[in-house]
């Protein structure tokens, strides 16, 4: 399976109860003033925000925040936003913000100017408000801590300050004890495989297939979320901003990944998820459900090493053993290769090169006309599916 070196860029991971967030400054080091705590409450006609609901105003958030740089503050002052925490509960989200403002009152107001911001301008938010903003470290708490200690490099113990209060902000995350037992309780519906599959014994196994299935409704929540994006935008991959999986597709087509096609491919994805729990294992039928089983296994590495139970590197050969007993020999990952678009407007001698790569990529049942089609000729698929 060849697969990224890195985790997917930007995604949330420790799905559950609470979201985690923390990025590293855009400056490099922190050189941040203060730490602002603020409430966001749902809108007023809900009483509690169910799990899936938690699940998705976390995502929605957690994307547009990613992309806020800063705001201005009072006096024409800039405030930068450095990182962020979000955590989410049935009552509502709290958010602390790393800023770097000029004042207290600077700091609060931008907090609650970021996120007011963000709420009018982000369609799926509509109704939620900010109930209130405060400090929670100062840059006069920083200094007497640094005071106190002998030998201290500022650049170092400023980083710690400031990750000691994003790390004790709201509710508690789900830690690694709690992720294991989560992970090891849904091992057992990976009932398609045997956990030696993933060529690991034990517990490691177990919680490879649980994060696998973990996954199937993290990606499903994902593919719905960005096909609403699409379709109120009347966009396309290529044109949206703040998606959260069909970015990972094969970029060469990330033209025609629009609304339609997001319905189609969470139609194949479906698929997928439903044959992981049955007891004989099919291997994907379609381009499209092989790019899906792709984004699940991607996503069980992601949520692996956010709960510290299985590192990045780590992770690469178990999913891999796992890869060359599901994809059935469905060879779907030159798509990421092409390095040209295969769809819109391009220079004559990209036209002429894109058109040469989707004749071979045809003959070999990968163009993007054929994603959904069966293989083999079979007729048994969804009506959706068809040439979607």
């Amino acid at each position: 399976m060849a697969e990224s070196d890195t985790p997917p860029a930007g995604r949330v991971t420790g799905k559950g109860t609470s979201y985690h967030a923390v990025q590293q400054s855009r400056r490099g080091r922190y050189a941040v003033d203060y730490a602002v705590t603020a409430e966001l409450a749902p809108p007023a006609q809900v009483v509690e925000l169910d799990p899936l609901q938690q699940e998705g105003v976390a995502a929605v958030l957690d994307r547009h925040l990613a992309m806020v740089e800063g705001v201005s503050g009072p006096e024409e002052s800039e405030i930068d936003v450095l990182d962020y925490r979000i955590t989410v509960h049935p009552a509502g989200v709290s958010v602390l913000l790393a800023l770097d403002a000029p004042s207290l009152q600077a700091a609060e107001e931008g907090a609650a100017s970021v996120l007011d911001e963000l709420i009018v301008e982000t369609e799926l938010l509509i109704g939620w408000s900010v109930a209130e903003s405060a400090v929670r470290i100062t840059e006069d708490e920083f200094n007497e801590r640094l005071a106190a200690a002998d030998d201290v490099d500022a650049d170092d113990a400023l980083q710690a300050a400031i990750e000691e209060a994003l790390d004790s902000s709201g509710e508690p995350a789900m830690d690694a004890a709690h992720w294991k037992h989560r992970l090891t309780e849904l091992a057992p519906r990976l009932r398609a495989f045997h956990t030696g599959v993933f060529g690991a014994e034990g517990e490691q196994a177990a919680l490879a297939a649980g994060a696998l299935v973990h996954a199937v409704r993290v990606v499903t929540d994902e593919i719905f979320y960005d096909e609403l994006a699409l379709a109120v935008n009347n966009a396309t991959v290529a044109d949206a901003v703040g998606l959260l999986v069909l970015e990972e597709l094969p970029p060469c087509y990330d033209k025609r990944y629009d609304a339609f096609f997001a319905r189609a491919f969470v139609l194949a994805s479906a698929a997928v998820a439903v044959r992981l729990t049955e007891p004989v294992w099919t291997s994907p039928r379609s381009v499209a459900e092989a790019l899906a089983l792709r984004l699940m296994i991607n996503e069980a590495r992601v949520v692996l090493e956010a709960a510290e139970l299985m590192a990045w590197d780590d992770s690469e050969p178990v999913f891999e053993n796992f890869a060359d007993a599901a994809f059935g020999g469905l060879e779907h990952h030159e798509l990421y290769e092409i390095d040209v678009p295969l769809a819109g407007e391009a220079e004559p001698e990209v036209v002429e090169r894109a058109a040469k790569l989707e004749a071979e990529l045809h003959t070999q049942g990968l163009a993007f006309d054929q994603w959904f089609l069966p293989r083999g000729g079979a007729m048994n698929f969804h009506p959706y599916l068809d040439a979607p």
